[in-house]
């Protein structure tokens, strides 16, 4: 008969040998790169400004198209195991300006939004961070989720 398995993972854990281990030839995964989506941005020079700065601090930037706001959060972002929706959004759309951030590090989330006041540009009202939950949803949840919190705000 074996142990149950958190039985044979704390004996591994007891008679591992952490003091001799080198740290520094340990595999380390880069940090991922960022990515944001955009949703109807028009084309201005405050756009073409947004973009060059995302391009400088090296995010990944897509526009999304109205064909693709009910493909889940986790397919636009091209996340292993997410697939497109077969539902075309008939009629279903909006006109707002939108992004949604992924792998954006504190600094460089506040860097982004210290852009917008340093260039006196117009600021997104609807901007939210790709979350455990929100990489379910497609576009036109999340945008009715910010649209609700952004009234509630006012």
């Amino acid at each position: 008969m074996t142990a149950p398995l958190f039985y044979q993972e704390a004996f591994f854990l007891n008679t591992f040998d952490f003091h001799n281990m080198n740290l520094s030839t340990l595999d380390r995964d880069p940090a991922p790169k960022p990515q944001i989506l955009l949703y109807h941005f028009s084309q201005d020079e405050r756009t073409r400004q947004i973009r060059r700065y995302l391009r400088r601090a090296g995010v990944d930037v897509r526009e999304v198209p109205a064909s693709d706001l009910f493909h889940p959060l986790g397919y636009l972002f091209e996340i292993p195991g997410f697939s497109p929706c077969s539902r075309f959004p008939m009629g279903e759309n909006f006109s707002e300006e939108m992004l949604v951030m992924k792998d954006f590090s504190n600094s460089q989330m506040d860097a982004f939004l210290q852009f917008f006041r340093d260039n006196q540009l117009k600021n997104v009202n609807l901007k939210a961070v790709l979350t455990p939950v929100t990489v379910h949803w497609n576009s036109m949840e999340l945008y009715r989720e910010l649209k609700k919190e952004h009234q509630e705000l006012r």
